[in-house]
């Protein structure tokens, strides 16, 4: 395996961690992506990196991913996506547990940010 690639993985294998250790805080909830960035950023990983790895545990079934849209011009190009681990909650279903945490996790912050957002 060449050096490129080993770096390539490496760095695959620290943004992994970097997302489940933050997908694992906070009560297991779920995080908007631009979070789970922000905590690359913290730890000094490269974000290009993340959709790579995203897209890798979604397939591994290990992490939920789902996008969400709001009408509001002022979101244009913002992503709104948001992430959860899939496991089961004492018993329930692992992707209903994480479909309802991204729900909770949008709702919330949704709620939020039309309660004190003002187009003009």
């Amino acid at each position: 395996m060449s050096s490129s690639n080993t770096q390539r993985l490496d760095e695959e294998a620290k943004v992994k961690a970097v997302i489940l250790r933050t997908l694992e805080s906070r009560g297991k909830k779920a995080r908007f992506v631009t979070e789970l960035s922000a905590a690359l950023a913290r730890s000094a990983l490269g974000a290009e990196t993340l959709e790579r790895v995203l897209a890798a545990l979604a397939t591994e079934g290990i992490i939920m991913v789902r996008d969400h849209f709001c009408a509001d011009p002022h979101l244009g190009g913002v992503d709104l996506r948001v992430a959860a681990l899939v496991q089961s909650d004492a018993g329930a279903d692992a992707q209903m547990s994480a479909i309802r945490a991204i729900d909770e996790a949008w709702d919330k912050w949704l709620t939020e940010y039309l309660a004190n957002h003002r187009c003009g």
